[in-house]
C-alpha cells in the first residue's frame, strides 16, 4: 500500500471517529419543558406561581447533584425602565443637558424574577418531574423560555466542581409550541410512578401499624379492667 493511499485511509478514519463523536456530543442533552402553571392567591391577590418542569435525560451518564436556577426577564418592565433612564434632561435654556439614568419603574418592581430548583439524580433515558414555586404576580411569564444557569452539578463520575460549564450546555428547553413537546415526553414519569407504588405500601403499612397499636391498646385496657374485678 502506498504511503500516499495510507495516508487518505488514515485521514478518513480520523474524520470518522470525528464524526461519530460530534454525533454523541449533540445526543447527549437533557431536555425539559415547563407546565401546570398555577397562580397562587392569598386574600383574592396573586402572592406567587406553582408550576412543575419535566426532565428527560437523553445524555449516556447519570446527571446528579443538580441544583438549577431558572429566571425570566419581563420585556414590557425592561422596556419601560430603559425609556425611563433614557428620558432627557433640559437645562434652563431648553437644551439636552444630559438623560435623567433613573427609573421610578425599577424602584419598585424587577425586570426579573427567578428560582432555584433541586433535581433528584436523573438516570440516562429517563423522565423525572419537580414541583417548583416562584414569588411573583406575573406567572405569564412562565410560558415564555426561561433562563437556565446551573449552581451545582455532576456528570457521571466527574467532580462537581468541574462539571458546572459541561452541565450549562446540557440542557435544551422545549415549549408548547415544537412537536417534542407532546412526543418525547411521557405522561407519568417513571419516578412518578415508583413514588406512588411506594406511598400507597407506606399508607397500607401505617394503616396496618395503626390497627395493631389500637388492638394492643385494647387489650391492655381489657386487662387492666378485668384487674380491677379481681
Amino acid at each position: 500500500m502506498s504511503i500516499k493511499k495510507t495516508f487518505i485511509l488514515s485521514l478518513f478514519g480520523v474524520i470518522g471517529v470525528t464524526t461519530v463523536s460530534q454525533a454523541q456530543m449533540s445526543s447527549s442533552e437533557v431536555i425539559y419543558k415547563i407546565h401546570d402553571v398555577s397562580p397562587v392567591k392569598e386574600n383574592n391577590e396573586v402572592v406567587s406561581c406553582d408550576f412543575s418542569v419535566t426532565f428527560y435525560s437523553r445524555a449516556p451518564q447519570m446527571v446528579s447533584n443538580l441544583e438549577l436556577n431558572l429566571s425570566w426577564v419581563d420585556e414590557v418592565i425592561d422596556n419601560q425602565i430603559k425609556a425611563e433612564k433614557q428620558e432627557k434632561v433640559l437645562d434652563a435654556n431648553g437644551n439636552v443637558a444630559g438623560y435623567r439614568g433613573q427609573s421610578k419603574t425599577e424602584s419598585y418592581t424587577a425586570k426579573k424574577i427567578g428560582t432555584d430548583v433541586s433535581v433528584p439524580p436523573l438516570s440516562p433515558s429517563k423522565q423525572l418531574s419537580i414541583k417548583a414555586n416562584i414569588k411573583t404576580d406575573r406567572c405569564f411569564l412562565l410560558l415564555q423560555k426561561p433562563m437556565l444557569s446551573v449552581r451545582k452539578c455532576r456528570y457521571g463520575n466527574g467532580q462537581a466542581e468541574e462539571m458546572i460549564g459541561m452541565c450549562n450546555n446540557l440542557f435544551r428547553y422545549i415549549s408548547p409550541e415544537q412537536g417534542d413537546y407532546y412526543s418525547e415526553f411521557k405522561p407519568v414519569s417513571y419516578e412518578q410512578e415508583q413514588k406512588e407504588i411506594e406511598d400507597k405500601a407506606k399508607k397500607e403499612k401505617d394503616e396496618l401499624e395503626n390497627i395493631y397499636e389500637n388492638a394492643l391498646s385494647s387489650v391492655k385496657r381489657i386487662s387492666e379492667t378485668l384487674n380491677t374485678m379481681e
